[in-house]
């Protein structure tokens, strides 16, 4: 397996690292060098043996305390198409159709912690 890692930047989405070593990053986050730099720290700290691991689930929950979430929302106001990094699917023309598991996973969470609060408040309503 190669051990290099490439990075390529893009236009859109924040960072991602893929199976074949391969990271790529928002080109934009040039002109956020701290920022960037913590962002490429967090993806080096992904695995690259598989496509999805409870390793880097873990590492994802773990590691986003060293980027500075204020920079980072700036960075996403100022350039939305890297608002595309939350979407659990993606596609793109050099990797076709891109499915995020670990987005996925915290989707389901999301709509299934949603779902029981709005059943158990129905449930609540139903006996006031």
């Amino acid at each position: 397996m190669n051990n290099q890692i490439k990075i390529v930047k893009r236009d859109y989405g924040i960072a991602d690292r893929f199976s074949d070593g391969t990271i790529e990053i928002n080109k934009n986050l040039d002109d956020y060098p701290k920022l960037k730099k913590a962002i490429l720290d967090h993806e080096l700290g992904h695995t690259t043996n598989k496509e999805f691991n409870k390793s880097d689930f873990v590492h994802d929950l773990n590691s986003t305390k060293d980027i500075d979430k204020k920079e980072l929302l700036r960075f996403m106001i100022k350039h939305p198409k890297s608002l595309t990094q939350f979407l659990p699917i993606n596609y793109s023309k050099k990797r076709g159709l891109i499915i995020d598991v670990n987005m996925s996973i915290a989707y389901i969470i999301i709509v299934t912690i949603i779902s029981f609060g709005i059943l158990i408040g129905t449930s609540i309503w139903n006996y006031i």
